[in-house]
This record gives structure tokens, C-alpha cells and sequence, in this order.
């Protein structure tokens, strides 16, 4: 058993340098990451968040956020997803030139929503940039009056 054990040793010893100078393997990885100054940039927000206060119950309570595109090729927004269903964004659907502008329109719908909302549009561009607008306000009880001018 001692001869074994005697032989186990100086094979592990004899291999241990020779297994040493073998090179690892070498791989290359890139982390490609999108920061809040790449954002800013290539795409310039004029705002990312609107506060509509309070706003009667019944109309939609809509904002525009307005982008321009500091990029050096033309942009084009691949989706605008919205954080629910009562909220509706629309946005410019053709390719957006460097130096132009286009915009993205939040819709959030008032009407049987009584109370605080804070909701959220997810809007991904083609060159993988992407921005969370967010809006948020309260919804007053009371409905909102029919027309103003009516005689009473």
C-alpha cells in the first residue's frame, strides 16, 4: 500500500508543472450595456415623466413627449407598450432622420378610474435604446360636466 501511495505522488508531482503551462482557454466575450448616458445621447427626451394633477372622470387624460434623435443614423420606434390596458400609447411610425424629432402620445382613460394612477410606456427603439415614460395623477369622482355652455 506505502508503494502506491509512494507512486501517486510522484506521478501527481511530475504532471503538476507540466499540467501548469497548458495554456486556459481563452474566450472572448463583449457586454454590450445600455446606459442612461448612451440614452441621452442618442435619443433626447424633452421630458419622461408628466404629473397631470387632478382631472375630471370621464375624458382621457392625454400628453405628448416629444424626442430628438442625436444619432448619426435614422431611428425608428419598434414598440410603445403600455404598463396596462387603460393606458393607449401612439407614436411616429416612419424612421425618424438625425437632428429630426417624433413623439410619443400616452392616453390614459379616466372614465370608472376614481383615485391615483401611475402608469408607464415602454418605448424600444431599433438600435435597442429604450425609455420608460411614466404619468401618473388622480381621477376626481365626480364626472366631468357634459358641456359647459348648456342653459340650465
Amino acid at each position: 500500500m506505502k508503494k502506491i501511495v509512494t507512486l501517486a505522488t510522484a506521478v501527481l508531482l511530475t504532471a503538476l508543472p507540466a499540467i501548469s503551462q497548458i495554456p486556459a482557454a481563452q474566450t472572448e466575450t463583449t457586454v454590450v450595456a445600455v446606459t442612461p448616458d448612451f440614452q441621452t445621447e442618442t435619443v433626447k427626451w424633452s421630458k419622461t415623466a408628466n404629473d397631470f394633477g387632478t382631472v375630471p372622470m370621464g375624458p382621457a387624460a392625454e400628453v405628448t413627449f416629444k424626442f430628438t434623435n442625436n444619432g448619426t443614423a435614422p431611428i425608428v420606434i419598434k414598440s410603445a407598450n403600455a404598463s396596462c390596458g387603460c393606458t393607449t400609447p401612439t407614436y411616429t411610425k416612419t424612421p425618424v432622420m438625425p437632428g429630426e424629432s417624433g413623439e410619443v402620445k400616452a392616453s390614459y382613460g379616466t372614465e370608472g378610474r376614481p383615485g391615483y394612477f401611475q402608469k408607464t410606456v415602454t418605448v424600444t427603439f431599433d438600435n435597442g435604446v429604450s425609455q420608460v415614460l411614466t404619468i401618473q395623477g388622480t381621477v376626481a369622482t365626480e364626472t366631468a360636466p357634459a358641456n359647459k355652455n348648456e342653459l340650465k
